[in-house]
Parts: C-alpha cells; sequence; structure tokens
C-alpha cells in the first residue's frame, strides 16, 4: 500500500485535519463527505483504492454516490476476526457516481469497481486495524485472481426495522385512494400485539395451513411480536396456555393514521374555500359579451371543482367517523393469536440465515370481501406512468412490467436461489438487474434493487462486542439517489417480491447510522418456508385464494 499512502501523504500537508494519532487515518472532511449521499451518511473510517480529491469551493459538493448490485462475487469473513475487527455488515457492493450541477469534474467513471463494503461499530476500530484487515483480503482475493476490488470501513450499526372488516380496494380518483390502505386486506399492514402495542412492524404474508386445516395465517417477524423485555425462547400456543392476540395498527400507527386523514379533510376544505372565493371575485367583475363568456365556461370549469372538493371533505369525514367508531380500541382491531415464533437465532444451518419469524392465525371474516390473497399495495405515492418507468428491465420473452388494476401486484411463485444469484431481467444496458417492491408499516411502497451477493450480518450483544451472531443476508439497496430509502424502522416483516411478483424475502432489519437505512436486509423466503414446514406447519402453502387473480 505504499503507493496508496504516497497519495495521500500530499493531503497531510493541506490545512485539512486528520487524526495524527493514526498515520492511517483519513482527513476530517473525507471521513464526513465520502458516504453524504447516503440516508444515515456513515463516517468513513479508512479505505484503499484512488486518492481522493475534497470538494472545492464554498458551495462545493463534490461527486454523490449511490448504491449498484454486484452478482455472483466471492465474499470474505474470517479476516476480520483475525484482526480483531468489531463488524456489524459486510456488503459486496458497487458505488454509482453522478454529479451535481455545480460540479465540474469528469475524470471518475460512473460506476466504481467491486467494493467490499464492511461497517463496524462506531468508535471500535482504527484506522490502522482497517489497513491491517485491507491488506490481508486484498492478497486473499488476489490469490484467486481477482485484483480490481477496494475495501471501504465505515461506522454503520445493524438496526432491527421494529371487530369490524377490512375494506376493498379504490379506484385512484376516489378521495380515500391516499388513506384507505391501513386498513385494507393487502399486504404491508402494520401489526402489533396486544401485550406490546409500542412495538410495531409488518405483517409478510398469507399463509394456507394446508392439510386438513382451513385456517388462514400471517406471518412476519417474532421481534415484532415479542420485544426485548420478552425471554428469546420458542413460544408454542396450546389449548388452554398463554395467549398473545396479534392487532392491526399498534398505538403510534392507529394515532399518524388518523392523523393523516385529519390532514387529508384539513388540504380538500382549503382547496374548496379556494374555489368558493374565487368564484365570488369572477362574478364581481364585468366585461365584454367574450369576456363574459369565457367568465361563465371558467365559473363552469371551478364549479366542478368545488364540488369535487367539498364531496372529498364529506368523504373523508365520515371515513374518520367509522374509523373513530369502529376501530380505535385495540381489541376491535385484532386479527388472532400467535400460534408459533422459534426463539430469535442467526447463523443457522448451512446456508447461515436468520430464523426470526412467527406464524399467527388471521380471522378471515375480518378480512371482508376485498381479500383477494397475498397482493402488494403500490399506493399513490409514485403515479403509474412513473412506477412503469422506473420497472424498466427486460425479462424472458421480452417480458415488461404492466401496472396492475387497482394498483395492487398479485404475488405468485418464490424466487429461487439460483434466481437471487443469477436473474432473469436486464437493464437498458444488458447487465442483470433483479427489481424488487416491498409495502412496509413505515415507509409505505417502494421500489429497490437487489443485490446478487449475500451479506455478513455480526449482531452484538448489549454492551459486550466479544458475544455475537453472524448471519447471511439478502442485501436490498435504494432504487436510486432520488428515491429515498428502500426501508425503515417498522418495515420490518414486509415481504419483498420482484416486479414478477415472485416472492423473494422478508425484511428483519438494516444497517445505518442511527434510525436511517443505507441497505435493507432480508431472509429469503425459500428458505423461510422450508424452516415454517419443519417447525409444525408441514403443509403450509401460499394458495390462500383460488381467484386471487
Amino acid at each position: 500500500m505504499s503507493n496508496l499512502d504516497s497519495q495521500r501523504s500530499s493531503q497531510d500537508s493541506s490545512s485539512i485535519a486528520r487524526d495524527t494519532a493514526d498515520t492511517h487515518a483519513v482527513t476530517e472532511v473525507e471521513a464526513i463527505s465520502y458516504h453524504a449521499s447516503f440516508p444515515s451518511r456513515p463516517r468513513l473510517l479508512y479505505r484503499t483504492g484512488k486518492a481522493w480529491s475534497p470538494p472545492r469551493g464554498p458551495d462545493a459538493h463534490g461527486r454523490r454516490k449511490m448504491l449498484y448490485p454486484v452478482f455472483n462475487h466471492p465474499i470474505v469473513v474470517g479476516i476480520m476476526g483475525t484482526h480483531k475487527v468489531i463488524f456489524t455488515t459486510i456488503d459486496v457492493v458497487r458505488f454509482k457516481m453522478f454529479e451535481f450541477e455545480d460540479t465540474s469534474s469528469k475524470d471518475c467513471p460512473d460506476i466504481g469497481p467491486v467494493t467490499i463494503w464492511i461497517g463496524v461499530v462506531p468508535d471500535s476500530t482504527t484506522a490502522t486495524t482497517a489497513q491491517d484487515a485491507a491488506q490481508v483480503i486484498l492478497a486473499l482475493l488476489k490469490d484467486y485472481g481477482i485484483t480490481d476490488v477496494d475495501v471501504d470501513f465505515r461506522e454503520s450499526r445493524y438496526i432491527h426495522a421494529v371487530g369490524p372488516q377490512l375494506f376493498g380496494p379504490v379506484i385512484r380518483v376516489d378521495p380515500l385512494v391516499d388513506v384507505i390502505g391501513p386498513l385494507t386486506p393487502t399486504l404491508g399492514l402494520g401489526i402489533s400485539t396486544t401485550t406490546s402495542p409500542a412495538v410495531e412492524g409488518t405483517m409478510a404474508l398469507y399463509l394456507a395451513e394446508g392439510g386438513d386445516s382451513d385456517k388462514l395465517l400471517g406471518l412476519t417477524c417474532r421481534h415484532v411480536l415479542f420485544g426485548r423485555k420478552e425471554a428469546n425462547v420458542d413460544f408454542v400456543h396450546y389449548p388452554g396456555g398463554r395467549t398473545v392476540d396479534v392487532v392491526l395498527l399498534g398505538e403510534r400507527a392507529f394515532k399518524d393514521f388518523t392523523g393523516s386523514i385529519q390532514l387529508k379533510i384539513e388540504d380538500r376544505a382549503i382547496s374548496a374555500e379556494l374555489y368558493r372565493r374565487s368564484i365570488k371575485e369572477r362574478e364581481r367583475t364585468r366585461g365584454t359579451t367574450d369576456e363574459a363568456e369565457k367568465a361563465q365556461e371558467n365559473r363552469r370549469l371551478k364549479q366542478a371543482c368545488l364540488n369535487k372538493e367539498e364531496e372529498a371533505v364529506r368523504s373523508l369525514g365520515a371515513f374518520l367517523a367509522v374509523v373513530n367508531a369502529e376501530w380505535k380500541e385495540p381489541e376491535d382491531r385484532v386479527l388472532g393469536p400467535i400460534r408459533h415464533s422459534p426463539a430469535i437465532r442467526r447463523g443457522v444451518g448451512e446456508r447461515r440465515f436468520t430464523e426470526d419469524w412467527g406464524i399467527f392465525e388471521v380471522d378471515r371474516a375480518k378480512l371482508g370481501d376485498g381479500f383477494r390473497g397475498n397482493k402488494i399495495d403500490l399506493g399513490s405515492k409514485i403515479t403509474p406512468g412513473e412506477f412503469v418507468r422506473k420497472c424498466f428491465p427486460r425479462g424472458d420473452g421480452d417480458w415488461r412490467f404492466e401496472y396492475p388494476i387497482y394498483g395492487q401486484l398479485a404475488l405468485s411463485g418464490t424466487l429461487t436461489d439460483d434466481l437471487m444469484r443469477d436473474p432473469d431481467m436486464w437493464g437498458p444496458n444488458g447487465e442483470p438487474c433483479l427489481l424488487v417492491i416491498k409495502s412496509g408499516n413505515t415507509t409505505g411502497a417502494t421500489i429497490g434493487r437487489a443485490n446478487g451477493v449475500l451479506s455478513v450480518v455480526r449482531n452484538y450483544a448489549d454492551e459486550n462486542m466479544e458475544i455475537y451472531d453472524t448471519s447471511m443476508e439478502w442485501a436490498i439497496m435504494d432504487y436510486d439517489k432520488d428515491s429515498g430509502g428502500f426501508s425503515a424502522p417498522g418495515d420490518s416483516g414486509a415481504i419483498i417480491a420482484d416486479i414478477r411478483g415472485r416472492i423473494g424475502g422478508m425484511i428483519t432489519g438494516g444497517c445505518g447510522k442511527g434510525e436511517t437505512f443505507d441497505l435493507t436486509y432480508a431472509t429469503p423466503f425459500w428458505w423461510l418456508l422450508e424452516r415454517i414446514r419443519a417447525n409444525g406447519f408441514p403443509n403450509v402453502h401460499l394458495n390462500v385464494f383460488e381467484d386471487s387473480l
């Protein structure tokens, strides 16, 4: 690394301060600027690769980055333990760079080399320790003939993304389209429990118990069903034993839900008042015959808009009244009891995945006539046109994404392990691409890019870095630089599917600094289904509604 050290030595002579106690430390400006494009703005600890050029000028921003997926590439873990690196996550990614409007630098490639992106517990690792580990990683990769790889260390944590009938879907022009989602039986329902109403997450899927049973089941993460204060032991519900009910919408979610309806009422009422004032103002003005005819047409159009806003206020007000009358009490929102939830374990089996799931019964009558099986509500934040444009990949036989009727994507089939690593969809330039969708309790419907290399996640015992569990996770990146985070705390349990509707995995958490995710982690569903069948539900399947299409 003498070449790298000599490249960076020129920065030492500048006015930019660095940690002089560690000769391998990056400058303070690089530490805080290098990952500034990501939601949690993680601090850079150490990196290999080309020398970094700081942004210039009072308003300089430098080049921004977004994560770019990698398919079929090796990953290393054992070296971290040898060098006592307290890592939280290891991801194999690439960085896609793009310019700010006021940036003139054009000499960097749009997509950088494959990078081993290592998250470490803040203030746990020195730059020298990171540098030592990086050199061993690069040497090991070189032995396999892999040379064009960078290694970056950043400070980051693994975070858990912890009565009446439901309503049917509505069309996009319905006044309730922006608010009714939490009380429809589509996937992405916010849930909690009667014993821990402040712990909230998302329901993943509906499952049929199968065999001789006609019961409908729900799937989510165990850490959504049982909080930190609960003992991490297997939970099995027996007749006459302890009952823990799953509730639709926890305390915060219900308050946010009713608050969102009230805000919509206020917005539409303000719009209605503006139309009234505009109509009255026009009636006071006089002009020529032609002007009068134009004014009359203008008044007719504004009256139609006023009628629409007034109808929206009435519809939203009536809906809020029903919600407060029929859904306010937690007992009115009970979906059913938890049936089984094994203790959380990481690194399970040969594939080293995370066992973090729970099964609960769902009262079919609660779902109402609008229930049509496992469908993801694509929401109203992204218009159908924008959604279709974002889902650009082509598949076998020139398959293309079609926006579903009522904005609900029907799920069918499962993404296999092979498809996760080697997808059957390609981007505009022929590169492998796996676009995925989820609907979560916190962030709603979002689009992301699945990575083709599993990430390594390490979870430490509270205040004891000597005790930890390590697991492999399926990583999901944000769609692009402007899309916002793919998920956030509260989305744990949400199911992820590709844009063809094939089920991929269940969100268990993410990595970042603070409460913001830079990457989302999920457990592959093909493995989860095997575990569920091996733990008390041998006949469970996905055909919960025969006419779900």
